[in-house]
């Protein structure tokens, strides 16, 4: 029914796991400790207060020197934990390919995850939010069904906030509306590191022209009569190319990183060559 291939998930994450972000951590990564604001006793830094802060780690005497809200960082230890984010709106599934790729990337992230030593958790945002995790995460997968009336972003703000992790990776096609930057900024809230996995299907990237074409919103079913002409597919193009440097400058701007892939290619083909990135060779280096 879904085409999630798990034999092929299997392969792709084979001698492999996840390259790790470097620099301080919000939640443990291997044996790297934590940069949170946790309940040990040894301090570690300050930062400005956001939203949601414990305000018993105020440090009341940089409150009364610099007139602002400040907190003290202290090293605490948690359990290794990743965050892996699948879009199911109904845009994820315009074709049979695009769903069946976006499933089996967000499995393969969960099997990496493992192999790293992370303990992965599967965050459906599309329709209502849910969870998964331990031996349910591939099986749930394989049955999700991508067809939330919602955009990304829309259920993404009326799901529960997101809790801190060493690490969140998101896999969507990005092509809804909405501020980038407001999007990336939440994603990256409680994070050290954060990769946006954009799954596109052929004609998101190159539409297909000649003859006339019903355009049809994925989430709310509206549709549009548009005669596909070689202007309307140059403006495509155009706007196309600036919303994906929407995306870009703001995964940038958090220190965070945009991977784009195209459907019609193997999962294997993709942890070779356009996710290359984002793993490494088992046993190579310390998590």
């Amino acid at each position: 029914m879904s085409g999630f291939d798990h034999a092929a998930v299997q392969r792709a994450a084979e001698g492999r796991r996840l390259r790790l972000p470097r620099g301080p951590h919000r939640g443990k990564l291997g044996e790297v400790r934590a940069a949170s604001v946790g309940s040990s006793m040894e301090l570690h830094d300050f930062r400005s207060y956001h939203p949601g802060d414990d305000l018993r780690h105020l440090d009341w005497n940089a409150v009364a020197r610099t007139g602002e809200l400040v907190l003290r960082v202290r090293q605490d230890e948690v359990s290794p934990r990743i965050e892996v984010l699948l879009d199911t709106s109904a845009s994820m599934a315009v074709s049979e390919a695009k769903a069946a790729r976006a499933r089996e990337l967000a499995g393969w992230l969960c099997v990496l995850a493992r192999q790293t030593g992370l303990e992965p958790v599967l965050v459906l945002v599309g329709g209502a939010p849910r969870q998964s995790s331990g031996p349910n995460l591939l099986p749930t997968l394989a049955t999700v069904a991508l067809d939330g009336k919602a955009s990304f972003s829309s259920a993404l703000t009326r799901a529960p906030a997101l809790r801190p992790c060493g690490l969140r990776l998101v896999v969507s096609d990005f092509l809804f509306e909405g501020e980038p930057s407001v999007v990336v900024d939440r994603l990256a809230r409680g994070t050290s590191g954060l990769a946006l996995v954009q799954v596109l299907d052929a004609e998101d990237v190159e539409p297909s022209g000649g003859s006339g074409a019903r355009l049809t919103d994925a989430e709310d079913g509206t549709h549009l009569e548009r005669l596909l002409t070689p202007d309307l597919l140059a403006l495509y193009a155009e706007r196309f190319t600036a919303h994906v440097g929407l995306w870009l400058a703001a995964a940038k701007r958090v220190r965070g990183s945009l991977l784009q892939v195209v459907a019609t290619r193997s999962l294997g083909q993709l942890a070779r060559e356009e996710l290359a990135a984002l793993v490494e060779v088992a046993g190579a280096g310390a998590p």
